[in-house]
């Protein structure tokens, strides 16, 4: 026994000593691996009750149907007033009254200004009595040429002084009738340019005038985007705020501006209620056409070497595949994609360690992400399809 210490004490033999037992044990495990041998000589692999290894990663997966995705081009945009009219004045004058204030409704025809009559009126009186004598000299003068007692120049005088009143009554009526300046159409006040006791020149501005109902959101599009809009089809616009509004394109230009190249484009949108207001910073979503995509968290979008964008999916043998797709539309519900088959099994939870090729224990969940069953596998179908 004291020899033993001593030759354990001498580094050479603790050294030998450590091989000798690795290598008694390396030999032995050769006699445990013996049933894992079959009679080909092969080792074989233990599979798990889906059919594949058993130490093959586990993940989860997602049976996914496309679905009709209707694509869209976002540009900025702006509401904008349906119409804008500057009333002007027709006749000079002083602002006599203001019967509407700034920021107030109106109907079609009620009066923004009204200008001091001065000696209008009475010119009005006046022409209409010069119309009623030049007809009574009309009237006499017929009877006399009836007679063979006029001549034709002095009837044809009579008749130009008959032409003179009728026109000369209507100037009057239409200088009382411009001494009040109405709206063109139901809208807002938005400014008025006249305060009361101002002069004002025929031409000169008296109030502006929006309607708001309905309501434009305007944007533009590039030449490549104009082609796919169509007039009537319905649209949506983000306001600065978040609010959603909804409406249809009412025109698309047939011009391009002459400095941004970009065509013009009108969604209509109802402003009943006139919450809506001119000049708000808008995003414009139009209809461009209809696809069939799939729709994902943002989470499961990977890159491969190449970088680019794709999904991992299980064939029918349960092997990883990478699948390059394009991003359709981001939105808060998740990300639209296409490029996938119509119905497609995604890798929902573990795709960060699986690689492409790779058999993988997988395990279907629901749209809610509940676990329903593992995933089976179907030897006919084609690589990509998963099965109901």
């Amino acid at each position: 026994m004291n020899f033993l210490l001593k030759l354990w004490r001498q580094r050479n033999y603790r050294m030998a000593s450590v091989v000798s037992l690795v290598a008694l044990v390396w030999l032995l495990s050769g006699l445990w691996s013996d049933d894992a041998i079959d009679s080909d000589g092969k080792a074989g692999v233990k599979l798990s009750s889906a059919g594949v290894e058993a130490d093959a990663p586990s993940v989860r997966a997602r049976q996914l149907d496309a679905q009709p995705y209707v694509t869209r081009v976002v540009v900025n945009s702006r509401t904008e007033a349906n119409r804008t009219v500057r009333v002007r004045a027709e006749l000079d004058g002083v602002v006599a009254a203001l019967p509407v204030a700034e920021g107030k409704w109106v109907a079609a025809g009620d009066v923004l200004c009204e200008i001091a009559a001065e000696d209008r009126p009475e010119n009005l009186t006046r022409a209409r009595a010069a119309l009623r004598k030049a007809e009574l000299d009309f009237a006499g003068a017929k009877k006399l040429q009836g007679r063979g007692l006029q001549s034709e120049a002095a009837m044809a005088q009579q008749e130009v002084s008959l032409a003179n009143a009728r026109a000369d009554l209507k100037r009057a009526q239409v200088e009382v009738d411009n001494l009040t300046i109405r709206a063109p159409f139901a809208g807002i006040i938005n400014s008025r340019a006249v305060e009361l006791g101002d002069f004002i020149r025929r031409g000169e501005e008296c109030a502006t005038v929006l309607e708001l109902d309905p309501m434009l959101v305007v944007g533009e599009v590039s030449e490549a985007q104009v082609a796919h809009l169509q007039v009537g089809a319905p649209a949506s616009a983000q306001l600065q705020l978040g609010q959603i509004v909804e409406g249809s394109v009412r025109y698309v230009s047939q011009e391009a501006h002459p400095v941004t190249r970009a065509y013009r484009v009108e969604m209509e949108v109802a402003n009943h209620d006139g919450k809506l207001r001119s000049g708000i910073s808008a995003r414009l979503a139009l209809p461009t056409g209809e696809v069939l995509a799939h729709r994902i968290n943002s989470s499961l979008l990977t890159l491969d070497d190449d970088g680019q964008l794709g999904v991992r999916t299980l064939d029918t043998e349960q092997r990883v595949r990478f699948a390059r797709v394009q991003l359709v539309s981001d939105e808060n519900e998740g990300v639209w994609i296409t490029g996938l088959p119509p119905r497609v099994t995604l890798i929902t939870v573990g795709q960060e360690y699986v690689s492409e090729g790779e058999r993988v224990d997988a395990a279907l969940e629901d749209a809610a992400g509940d676990l329903a069953a593992p995933v089976a596998q179907s030897a006919g179908s084609a690589d990509g399809e998963a099965q109901p």
